[in-house]
């Protein structure tokens, strides 16, 4: 910047009445320019007289005529100039040392009349610039040696006036930006001929107001004149200030899997991984609350209605607050002897007709919400070593259950076996329930005479006998669980019972005759399901003299067979 300071005085040309002249400070020791503007050549004085310059306390420095000034005091300090535009003083050396202490108001008259006086400089500043300017940072602490507060102290000596200053602050090496709040001063006047000043500034800035990061600081220190900030540089602080955030983790007291806690309860502590500067304090949180009753240590126990809980760490000191620890409590537990099974019969028919399907017995296998979570999966074996596909059960008041429809291909009874698993600890418990499962037989009674059987009824279920021969005709029922409860063989009035699935009929051969021809032998059985439907067996008897029945006949046909290969051995 150039430190010659030029000063303007603005003249009304029309009317010629006094007006103020802006005038910049000056350095002392250095040379500056006042000046009258004004057009001389419209002047009509009374003598030769056209201007005078004049200092306050003073009197007359120099004396303009219309076309040359003279020096008044005959000084070498000040020379006088005038032209068409007005006139010009230049003090070649700024002094604060009387006889010419220049600090004083300047001004020119026209035509040298009071009346007609123009302030070219209200008062002149001289200035002394601060030497040796320096800062420093101090941390203010509490009783607990934590920091509340920074202060930035700067001072300088022979400073002409006492000096002003403008305190700045930047984060982490940014933009600097102004500190607003009010300096505190402390100023001490040397001694001797000319005064100067020791002056001490200083500035408090609360921590909070600085925040988290690595703070340095700077000062411009200058002079009480007009626009004196712009006369000087910025004077940097020494030291810096490091701030930071303290820092969280969680750890409980239970072990977590796939994000659960295991068990129904645990304790989790939220501690200070890194204490910051200044200290800050660890705290629980529930949203935006603070959990009532905790500091460190949070207790939790497992909520059936409201089995996930959402909880934060957070670190908080004065200047602010660091990034959270998040904790989601979700309990994974599986209590001894939770599961139950239940089926509305322990007997269930399984039936061959369309109805079976809209009469089926579910068997229910279920947990107590309260004895696992989250909820389980669900699997069904029905003999106690192979197990489905495990499937998502739902969820009824109080339990989790699901419900199967075990349909074996073998009726008898089952040790049906539910396995219930937890998803996240993998643990398993099982719960056995027996079911019988009957079933009819599939095939009709089967009717068994002379080594041949008949089923069903078929009108080609015929047999040939021999009148005056004993048979002995039998009846069984095959398959089914359990097996057929009753059996009844018919042939004519000839009756046979079965207490189970067998019957038996001898037909004497006094009763085998000719009578006989025609009969019909049925058999007939019953199972306890009342569902075998297909349990009839029809058979007609053929009861010939001759040896038209089928034994008589293959006796013929053995014996001619046997007389044609014995005649060709005589022939």
């Amino acid at each position: 910047m150039n430190n010659r300071g030029v000063f303007y005085l603005l003249l009304l040309l029309s009317t010629l009445n006094p007006v103020k002249s802006d005038c910049r400070p000056v350095e002392e020791g250095q040379e500056t320019t006042l000046t009258c503007t004004i057009n001389t050549a419209t002047l009509s004085c009374p003598s030769a007289i056209a201007l005078i310059w004049k200092k306050a306390d003073t009197g007359i420095v120099a004396v303009c005529e219309s076309h040359q000034c003279s020096n008044y005091l005959n000084s070498d300090s000040f020379s006088a100039t005038i032209s068409k535009r007005g006139s010009t003083l230049a003090i070649t050396n700024v002094s604060r040392i009387d006889p010419f202490n220049m600090e004083d108001k300047w001004t020119c008259r026209l035509c040298g009349d009071d009346k007609k006086e123009i302030t070219a400089c209200d008062k002149l500043e001289v200035y002394a610039k601060p030497e040796k300017p320096s800062c420093t940072v101090r941390e203010n602490k509490d009783g607990s040696d934590d920091i509340e507060s920074v202060t930035v102290s700067c001072s300088t000596i022979n400073v002409y006036p006492t000096a002003k200053c403008s305190f700045k602050r930047r984060k982490n090496g940014g933009k600097f930006i102004t500190i607003n709040k009010s300096p505190t001063y402390n100023h001490t006047q040397t001694t001797g001929s000319l005064v100067y000043y020791w002056s001490e500034c200083s500035v408090d800035v609360p921590v909070e107001e600085l925040g988290e990061g690595t703070h340095s600081f700077s000062t411009f220190i200058y002079p009480d004149v007009t626009d004196g900030i712009d006369l000087v540089d910025e004077t940097a602080a020494s030291n810096t200030v490091t701030l930071t955030l303290p820092k969280t983790s969680i750890t409980c007291s239970t072990e977590i899997i796939h994000g659960y806690i295991k068990g129904k309860s645990t304790k989790c502590t939220c501690v200070l991984t890194s204490d910051g500067y200044p200290k800050g304090q660890a705290q629980w949180y529930r949203g935006s609350q603070v959990v009532p009753g905790v500091s460190d240590i949070l207790e939790s126990i497992f909520d059936i209605n409201n089995p996930v809980q959402n909880f934060d760490c957070k670190a908080r000191s004065t200047i602010g607050e660091s990034s959270r620890s998040k904790l989601t409590v979700q309990y994974a537990f599986f209590e001894e002897n939770a599961v139950s099974m239940k089926s509305s019969t322990s007997i269930i028919d399984q039936c061959n007709d369309t109805n079976y399907a809209n009469n089926r017995h579910p068997i229910i296998c279920r947990v107590l919400k309260d004895k696992i979570y989250p909820a389980p999966i669900f699997s069904v074996s029905l003999d106690g070593r192979t197990f489905d596909v495990p499937r998502e059960g739902y969820n009824s008041t109080m339990f989790y259950q699901s419900q199967f429809y075990p349909t074996p291909n073998i009726g008898g009874v089952y040790p049906i076996t539910c396995r219930v698993i937890n998803k996240i600890t993998d643990k398993t418990q099982e719960q056995k329930i027996s079911v019988t499962f009957r079933k009819p037989p599939l095939l009709p009674p089967k009717i068994t005479i002379k080594g041949k059987t008949y089923q069903g009824v078929n009108a080609r279920n015929r047999i040939t006998l021999a009148a005056g021969h004993t048979e002995d005709i039998s009846c069984q029922v095959e398959g089914g669980y359990p097996i057929a409860n009753t059996t009844q063989l018919t042939c004519g009035s000839l009756t046979a019972s079965g207490g189970g699935n067998v019957a038996t009929l001898t037909i004497q051969k006094n009763q085998l005759n000719e009578e006989m021809n025609g009969t019909e032998c049925k058999c007939t059985s019953h199972h306890v399901t009342g569902c075998y439907n297909n349990n009839e067996t029809f058979l007609e008897l053929y009861v010939t003299s001759t040896a038209r029945s089928e034994d008589s006949l293959v006796n013929v046909i053995t014996k001619a067979l046997l007389l044609a290969y014995l005649c060709q051995f005589f022939w």
